[in-house]
């Protein structure tokens, strides 16, 4: 059944070239005045099952992929990391909540202080953020339309993934996703 779906959904995600950024896509650094916290926004309104994402974006980093002009050949997979999901999780609400897609978090934090509060010690680690999709395989495929954002995606040296989605009804996206990465460090 799964196999049936990442074949109807997948096949495999190519990017798609565009002149200019999409304006969705969250810039490393967020200028600009932050709204209020969306209303109703909801722990445990999921978009999509971690098996289901992981499927997603390993069989994508099975393919390779074209990122801006450089080629990504076939990565390794990756496996689900539960201190990733808890990064994300908590990044994802803080999106949703300042109603803006950036890297930063509502207390200053960044990825790796994020992932590095859940207990992972990390030798790299990158993360991604879409808003206003509801599916993964759309999700994924606006990913691999920016050339960093999909450089993060098939990264060859990271071994750990946590994709978070959710929905927060009144927010100004609706739809949050949350992308972490990372290697330990050895």
């Amino acid at each position: 059944m799964l196999r049936g779906y990442i074949m109807k959904h997948l096949r495999p995600l190519q990017p798609q070239t565009r002149s200019r950024a999409a304006p969705w896509l969250a810039p490393l650094v967020l200028w600009g005045a932050l709204a209020a916290a969306p209303a109703g926004a909801a722990l445990d309104d999921s978009l999509a099952e971690p098996t289901e994402v992981l499927a997603l974006v390993n069989a994508q980093r099975a393919a390779g992929a074209t990122c801006g002009d450089e080629t990504m050949p076939p990565a390794p997979p990756l496996q689900w990391h539960a201190a990733m999901e808890q990064a994300a999780a908590d990044h994802v609400q803080d999106v949703a909540a300042l109603a803006a897609l950036t890297h930063i978090g509502s207390d200053g934090s960044s990825v790796g202080a994020r992932v590095w509060r859940h207990g992972y010690v990390w030798g790299g680690v990158a993360e991604n953020v879409a808003g206003g999709y509801r599916g993964a395989a759309d999700t994924l495929r606006l990913w691999l339309r920016s050339p960093s954002h999909c450089r993060t995606l098939m990264g060859p040296r990271y071994r750990h993934v946590a994709v978070v989605g959710r929905h927060f009804p009144g927010s100004r996206l609706g739809h949050y996703w949350v992308m972490v990465v990372a290697r330990p460090m050895r």
